[in-house]
């Protein structure tokens, strides 16, 4: 019988997920609740939400989750 079979290297190429980024999974696998929040904005503030999300290929929705999960990881630090 010949040594046993194993592929090594697999956990190497994919670095230790941060907290922010196991939080975005869950989310994005739809492990996570969801809430519905309403609030008012400066319409400046949601043309430039609008503007922002075009230009990296998202949604304002996304951009607003990715923004808030950054101040939040920011001011735990």
């Amino acid at each position: 019988m010949k040594g046993k079979f194993e592929i090594s290297g697999r956990t190497a190429a994919h670095p230790t997920p941060s907290p922010m980024n196991e939080a975005m999974d869950r989310f994005i696998e739809g492990a996570e609740p969801m809430t519905t929040m309403t609030f008012q904005i400066p319409e400046r503030l949601k043309l430039g939400l609008k503007q922002a999300a075009l230009d990296r290929k998202t949604t304002v929705k996304a951009l607003l989750i990715e923004l808030i999960e950054t101040h939040l990881v920011a001011t735990k630090q």
